[in-house]
């Protein structure tokens, strides 16, 4: 071996370390970097369409506020209450329903929605009677002097305890109050 053939080795090391060092550059970290900064640019693309969509979402939240607001006749917004009366609301009807035979369950009330001049008060209820007991206490609710809607409602099928069958039944219960705003003109 010559000292010429030695440094031309080294040469060529040298070369080729160098060409593999540009084919990894060329040929796979920079598209990589390529891709990653695609990729990031639209990430942030992304994130600003959200950023808009939850800006329109929220403007049409507060249009569709604007257009729900209801004009109620003072006469009728006036017989609503002003206080929460739902604790001596829920005792009147669990003791007319005591009455009926019906076995009470749940009274839950639920978070309350303001609409306008008026708050409506949701309540879960849960109840076990007979098909006939819960007609009753439903057509009680229905002539009740309060307004009370009655909405999703759900009855199981009949359990025979004893001589009679019993259906338990759920559903919400809507009752109104006035809000404060609005309520006197």
């Amino acid at each position: 071996m010559t000292p010429l053939s030695s440094t031309i080795r080294l040469i060529l090391i040298f070369f080729l370390g160098l060409f593999l060092l540009l084919f990894y550059h060329l040929g796979i970290h920079s598209p990589k970097r390529q891709s990653q900064e695609a990729l990031q640019k639209e990430i942030q693309e992304s994130e600003g369409k959200i950023v808009s969509l939850k800006r329109e979402l929220e403007s049409a939240k507060l249009q569709l506020r604007e257009e729900e607001k209801i004009e109620i006749p003072a006469n009728l917004l006036n017989q609503l209450p002003l206080k929460d009366d739902t604790a001596e609301l829920l005792s009147t009807f669990s003791i007319e329903g005591k009455k009926m035979g019906i076995e009470f369950l749940l009274f839950k009330p639920l978070e309350e929605q303001l609409t306008g001049p008026v708050i409506e008060m949701p309540i879960e209820i849960q109840l076990r009677g007979t098909f006939p007991q819960i007609l009753e206490f439903f057509r009680y609710l229905s002539q009740f002097q309060r307004k009370i809607l009655i909405s999703n409602v759900e009855m199981s099928r009949p359990e025979k305890r004893g001589k009679t069958y019993l259906i338990s039944t759920s559903g919400t219960m809507t009752t109104f109050r006035q809000s404060g705003e609005g309520g006197e003109k």
